[in-house]
């Protein structure tokens, strides 16, 4: 059986008419049965301070605005802010952000090992971001306190360590087709990184493998497991999403990876005026021929002889089953 991941990006957003595989990487996260990789990231080259930091968000054509509010929520919620950022100007939330940016990278240059980078980001928060100060601090006493400040990396670096964790993997993102595999795919080509990596996109899956009203990440977590998780954190995402394939191959049991096999369909989708009915496609078909329905007119009489309950049991687990019925049950067909 091949091995598997569940991955998902935390990201800036984009200027109008910017394509998907343009936006930048704000945090990165996958994770397997066992293992867990996550990693923050700075997608910016100037940033020393607030007005630099948007201008070069501007730059790369990202919208400074809508990147600088989720940006601040998210490390907010991270507790690397005060959470009074989060409700603040663009300008202070910049100023904030670069500040925290700024101090990743002195800990990363002046730490010896990667390991004393929480120490040197703990020391330069205690004395406001001044290297001799937080070295003579270091040297002194034996730091067991955790830092708010977290470390970030270059995107080159997050996606560089990304694909050798995931190395001999498929990759699997709730609706990474639209979403998460174009960015990482535009990002490594950006930066000058070989994306061999197969993707699925667990979200089509679920739609023919789970009924329910709503396919959002959270919902269906919520639906399956009744309770909620840190939705919209890489790493939170990742392990949830891991737990519903896991939950969903043992329901059917099967391996996470046949869960996304797909049988090739043989009926034609013309072969019956049912086609032409909205929201009904080939397989759709094939389970009204199953029950005796070859057409619109017999679809019509059974429609007639049966109640919606009826029918929402009896073709229970079809695409959009539901909203077919209200079609069938509350207007023309």
């Amino acid at each position: 059986m091949k091995k598997f991941l569940t991955y998902d990006l935390e990201t800036t957003f984009l200027q109008k008419g910017q394509k998907r595989a343009a936006q930048s990487i704000l945090e990165i996260a996958l994770t397997t049965a066992d293992k867990h990789f996550q990693r923050l990231v700075n997608p910016c080259t100037s940033y020393n301070t607030g007005e630099a930091l948007i201008e070069n968000l501007e730059e790369m054509k990202q919208h400074p605005d809508a990147t600088l509010r989720f940006w601040s929520k998210l490390l907010v919620e991270k507790r690397a802010l005060p959470s009074n950022i989060k409700r603040a100007q663009v300008q202070t939330q910049a100023d904030a952000i670069s500040k925290l940016l700024v101090r990743s990278d002195l800990a990363r240059k002046h730490a010896k090992e990667r390991d004393n980078v929480s120490n040197w980001l703990y020391a330069l928060e205690k004395h406001n971001d001044m290297p001799v100060m937080a070295e003579k601090y270091i040297e002194k006493y034996h730091i067991h306190e955790k830092p708010k400040s977290p470390m970030f990396v270059t995107t080159k670096e997050a996606l560089r360590d990304a694909l050798a964790f995931g190395m001999d993997h498929t990759w699997i993102a709730h609706n990474g087709k639209s979403f998460d595999m174009p960015i990482v795919k535009g990002n490594c080509e950006r930066n000058e990184l070989k994306c061999e990596v197969d993707f699925e996109d667990s979200l089509p899956m679920f739609r023919r493998k789970f009924p329910t009203d709503s396919y959002s990440q959270p919902n269906l977590y919520r639906t399956i497991f009744g309770k909620g998780y840190k939705a919209h954190h890489a790493l939170d995402d990742a392990k949830a999403l891991h737990e519903l394939l896991e939950h969903l191959a043992k329901e059917k049991e099967t391996d996470v990876m046949d869960l996304f096999k797909v049988k090739k369909m043989t009926v034609k989708r013309l072969d019956s005026d049912l086609a032409n009915i909205k929201g009904v496609g080939p397989k759709t078909v094939l389970k009204f021929k199953e029950k005796g329905i070859h057409n619109k007119k017999q679809l019509d009489k059974w429609v007639e002889t049966h109640d919606k309950e009826e029918f929402l049991k009896e073709f229970k687990g079809l695409y959009r089953y539901k909203k077919l019925a209200e079609l069938l049950y509350e207007a023309e067909v």
